[in-house]
């Protein structure tokens, strides 16, 4: 009795095993060309190639120097497609603009990074279609560059002279340390007007929390690929973790976006992101009303990749 109950409980283990791992989605695209795709392991698939780098795109990087712009991978039983190239990736956006869009509900609705109010997690809808016209127009457009270049201007004079005064001083000095701090006030400013304060620890703590955010993507990510039960479990168990990095985004948000406030009732004229997030807050005819925390959510996710790929490559 106690073999046959065994040999049951290995052929569902069994069974288990291969619906998470080797069935494919419904949809797949059996029998039509696909990209080139690098040698895979069974079951993991290119995950190992993935998990190469602590940065996530470094490791797409290299796979896209060695095999080209556009690559098939695949993740256990989910199939990638990995665009590296801005011409590639222009097609695709001009063709497929809709279906690349396309999100399913995100992981965990009430997080400011990767829940509803977060542009990149966002369903396709109004939401979305109104943050990326306002994106275009007025946050990552040709004029808001240019109102932004004061600030970059700035802050590189104000790099040089720390390098020169050392120099002129015989001190030795830690370009590493100075290009990150360059690069975070230059973000900081381009985001909401000022720098980030290294004398009040702020600086470090955004820091902090954009390594925390970073490091709990990539969970979230090898959490959602796994079929149902284990997505949900997967994601259970770094909930705790993502709402504790949110929470502390939002306290310091709310502060920040408080002295905007202040600044707007004192007829302050803002240049960075977050007066015009601030100014489409307060349109009563906005096509899309967003909130707070759509406002601080996107102050989050453009942090993110602004430490991302300038600080973190």
């Amino acid at each position: 009795m106690a073999v046959l109950i065994i040999f049951i409980l290995l052929c569902l283990l069994s069974f288990l095993c291969y619906s998470l791992f080797f069935i494919k989605p419904k949809d797949s695209r059996d029998g039509r060309d696909l990209p080139p795709s690098p040698p895979s392991l069974p079951i993991i698939g290119h995950l190992h190639l993935i998990l190469l780098s602590t940065l996530t795109h470094k490791s797409f990087q290299r796979l896209s120097s060695k095999y080209g712009p556009l690559l098939h991978l695949r993740i256990f039983h989910v199939p990638i497609v990995l665009a590296s190239s801005a011409s590639v990736a222009y097609d695709i956006f001009r063709d497929q603009d809709v279906n690349v869009s396309f999100r399913h509900s995100p992981p965990i609705e009430e997080s400011l990074f990767l829940g509803s109010y977060s542009f990149i997690s966002a369903p396709y809808g109004d939401y979305w279609k109104f943050m990326r016209k306002l994106m275009v127009t007025k946050i990552l457009g040709p004029q808001a560059l240019e109102r932004s270049r004061r600030f970059r201007e700035d802050e590189l004079d104000r790099f040089y002279k720390t390098l020169l005064d050392k120099a002129i001083k015989k001190e030795s000095v830690e370009i590493v340390e100075e290009a990150a701090k360059l690069n975070n006030n230059t973000i900081c400013k381009m985001i909401m007007g000022r720098s980030c304060s290294e004398e009040t620890g702020e600086a470090e703590r955004i820091r902090g929390l954009v390594t925390e955010s970073m490091a709990l993507t990539k969970k979230i990510f090898l959490a959602t690929i796994f079929h149902k039960p284990l997505k949900k479990l997967g994601i259970s168990l770094f909930k705790k973790e993502i709402m504790s990095v949110s929470r502390k985004f939002d306290e310091l948000l709310e502060k920040i976006l408080v002295e905007h406030e202040e600044k707007m009732e004192e007829h302050h004229q803002g240049t960075d992101m977050m007066d015009v997030l601030l100014e489409a807050y307060r349109d009563e005819n906005a096509e899309y009303k967003i909130t707070r925390n759509h406002i601080k959510s996107m102050f989050v996710v453009s942090v993110f990749f602004f430490f991302f790929f300038y600080v973190g490559s």
